[in-house]
């Protein structure tokens, strides 16, 4: 493919083609010819900076074709983006509902403990019960200071 539109527009060249003739057809690079991420790669990372290739962009119709087909193609796209923001907003929710969701679990596991320490008769159930609350309270402190400015409930 690359080949050939480069041997059209040497052609072209050769022939004496206009400025403007020339400025439409430009030479095909290797990246104008990659499959688009965005069906094959649906939430990767940086799809904001996709654009359309030049050829896509052309159309030896009328304008107004032309304008309606470009059109339609933002408006899919602007769809496609929308989506994309709702899902990561979503999912940004989630995720920090999932942090707090933690921290609380990690205190739920202290507070046990600290209960059968409390209830321990043996002191090396005792020990061994503080010792587990002391664990589970040392994860509640990494989680929030791991998740400090993340949480969207912090209490």
């Amino acid at each position: 493919m690359q080949e050939v539109t480069s041997r059209a527009r040497a052609a072209m060249l050769r022939l004496g083609a206009d400025s403007d003739t020339v400025a439409v057809y430009q030479p095909i690079k290797p990246q104008d010819l990659v499959v688009s991420k965005e069906v094959t790669e649906e939430n990767r990372h940086g799809q904001g900076s996709d654009k359309l290739a030049w050829f896509w962009r052309i159309n030896n119709a009328e304008d107004s074709q032309k304008n309606i087909w470009m059109n339609e193609f933002y408006r899919v796209n602007w769809l496609k983006a929308k989506a994309r923001y709702n899902r990561w907003s979503e999912e940004l929710k989630l995720v920090q509902h999932e942090m707090f969701w933690t921290i609380s679990w990690f205190r739920t596991q202290e507070e046990r403990w600290r209960v059968r320490a409390d209830e321990s008769i043996k002191n090396g159930n005792r020990a061994y019960a503080e010792r587990q609350a002391s664990m589970w309270a040392e994860f509640s402190a990494q989680g929030l200071k791991n998740f400090e400015g993340k949480l969207l409930i912090t209490s």
